[in-house]
């Protein structure tokens, strides 16, 4: 489980250094439309790359940000064009059905068969082998957590904070064997 969540966290930070395509500036007469966005400090605390205080010129030129500061508790706001926000979205994107993909691949849970989502992941559905789903002791008690994280990551990043569910669905008959709302601590 360690292995799985350590790589959605390098999934996640690598998207931050990730380039993109910007298009042809917009008329002078127009004020560019940007997008801020932070990354928690959390993101920067156990890598080799970028550290909190470290300058920002090259980071800020490489992926094509208008700016970037680091804030008094570590994290790191960024400034982006709508353009280049939409690439950071998409990418965004990719990478979370990647690491969901991941998860259906992965040894350690034999009996995630499959997932669906809504295209803003709202809604995620864990297709699950019941059985193995019932006998997969902690993997299978920490699943929705662990896919709650991982689509929470994406919303957080791109601004969609507001509620978003997570549901373990039997494969073969569709009936759900579990339903999570998050964030959890708002539901209580």
């Amino acid at each position: 489980m360690k292995k799985t969540i350590l790589l959605l966290i390098l999934i996640i930070f690598a998207l931050t250094a990730c380039g993109g395509g910007q298009s042809a500036a917009p008329a002078p007469e127009e004020p560019p439309l940007a997008i801020e966005l932070t990354i928690p400090a959390a993101f920067f605390e156990n890598d080799d790359g970028l550290k909190s205080g470290d300058d920002l010129a090259d980071y800020i030129k490489e992926n094509e940000f208008n700016d970037a500061k680091w804030n008094g508790d570590g994290s790191l706001t960024i400034s982006m064009s709508l353009q280049r926000f939409e690439s950071f979205r998409n990418t965004m994107i990719e990478n979370t059905n990647k690491a969901l993909n991941d998860l259906v691949e992965d040894n350690d849970y034999p009996f995630v068969l499959g997932f669906e989502a809504t295209p803003d992941f709202k809604k995620v559905t864990i297709l699950a082998d019941r059985v193995g789903y019932g006998i997969g002791g902690i993997r299978a008690a920490f699943l929705p957590i662990l896919v709650g994280m991982t689509v929470g990551m994406y919303r957080g990043f791109v601004g969609e904070d507001e509620f978003y569910t997570v549901i373990i669905a039997d494969a073969k008959t569709g009936e759900t064997i579990e339903w999570v709302d998050f964030p959890i601590e708002e539901n209580l």
